[in-house]
């Protein structure tokens, strides 16, 4: 794949799509619940928007080149305009928050996408699935009044154990990213800086989480807690994160009108439960072995007919489990059924069902679980349930 689309730029096929598909849907359908707006922000924005926010300077040599529209009748040489591939989502979200005045009654704003985004790695940084050029981020950015900010930050880290508990990764510590005053790569007043970092220890202490914090972890625009994960063979992966900052509304402008009728500047939280889905798949592909909860699986139940003659009965089946929203696949290769037991359960399928005369016959099927095996003969109706 790499030669036709370059290095670090992952192809999903389509049982990885099923699964990544699977995942997203789940997380949206948690974040419209927690009132979360989704929106959708193109690939490419002008330089501008980066050098305003401050990620240019900092990001500049993880950037894909940037590229330059020019009007040979209007725009001297030299002066045209660059654009690049969004390295991240931020500044087109507080576009969105700049569409319009905004009150104080509007406020928590909770902003939601799954956003593509693209970092120029060095070849040699480049890892299957964690550690690529283009990848997603379950982004979200709050947009809040400072009494606000501490609810909105125990809402997310809420969030964020959620979605690891869900997903069977429990073994994790939390890490309190810190500014270093000594290093000029971090942006902003110390009293914003001083406030956001108490905001977080104030949460951290509230919810009795057992945490370190780490001086020179934060992101350049403010301090973080990060949910650093340990797998199934002990290495560690940070993941989940959850962000305060107070210095990117102040580059952009950013107001609402409060109780008074006067302007105020609202706080910024930048989250992402899943960090990205792509590493957090690559991660999960391991952690599980390719064995799948079954409402992850790819493929939940695996058709088995044990003869050609049984291929027609157990189309009737597929379709039928399809109707109710099952993912099936039919196997219906001239094979032995052992063969075609075999192949189920090493590709990881949750259930396969095995159909021949008595089944055809009494309207029933065979199944077999991966973790359980032989569970016996069952009515459809009752295998669906």
């Amino acid at each position: 794949f790499s030669d036709a689309v370059g290095p670090g730029l992952p192809l999903w096929l389509p049982k990885g799509a099923i699964l990544r598909m699977e995942l997203e849907g789940w997380l949206r359908g948690e974040l419209l619940k927690r009132g979360y707006l989704p929106v959708i922000t193109p690939h490419v924005g002008k330089v501008d928007l980066w050098r305003t926010s401050g990620h240019y300077p900092y990001y500049e040599h993880g950037l894909f080149p940037t590229m330059h529209l020019r009007d040979v009748e209007n725009v001297p040489e030299g002066q045209e305009d660059g654009y690049l591939l969004k390295p991240m989502n931020c500044p087109f979200h507080i576009q969105i928050y700049k569409s319009s005045q905004r009150s104080y009654r509007e406020l928590p704003l909770r902003f939601s996408e799954f956003g593509t985004v693209y970092r120029f790695e060095q070849s040699g940084e480049l890892s299957g699935l964690t550690r690529v050029r283009g990848f997603t981020q379950d982004d979200a950015h709050i947009f809040c009044t400072p009494e606000q900010l501490e609810g909105e930050i125990e809402s997310c880290v809420e969030l964020t154990k959620l979605c690891l508990a869900t997903l069977g990764l429990e073994d994790y510590r939390v890490r309190v990213g810190l500014r270093d005053p000594d290093d000029a790569k971090y942006t902003g007043s110390s009293e914003n800086w001083d406030r956001a970092e108490e905001n977080i220890r104030h949460v951290v202490r509230k919810l009795e989480m057992n945490s370190t914090e780490e001086p020179g972890e934060a992101a350049f625009y403010g301090p973080k807690i990060d949910f650093v994960v340990k797998d199934c063979i002990g290495r560690e992966w940070q993941l989940g994160t959850i962000q305060v900052d107070y210095n990117l509304p102040e580059r952009f402008g950013l107001e609402y009108i409060g109780a008074d009728n006067a302007p105020h500047r609202p706080v910024m939280i930048h989250r992402a439960p899943l960090g990205s889905p792509e590493r957090f798949i690559g991660i999960l592909i391991e952690h599980f072995a390719g064995a799948f909860p079954l409402w992850l699986s790819p493929v939940q139940v695996a058709v088995l007919p044990v003869s050609d003659k049984y291929n027609e009965y157990g189309a009737q089946v597929s379709r039928t489990l399809r109707e109710s929203g099952l993912r099936v696949e039919l196997d219906d290769s001239p094979e032995k059924i052992g063969a075609k037991i075999r192949r189920a359960q090493a590709d990881k399928v949750p259930f396969m069902l095995v159909v021949g005369k008595r089944e055809a016959e009494s309207g029933q099927v065979s199944v077999r679980s991966r973790s359980e095996g032989d569970k016996g003969a069952m009515d459809i109706a009752a295998f669906k349930e």
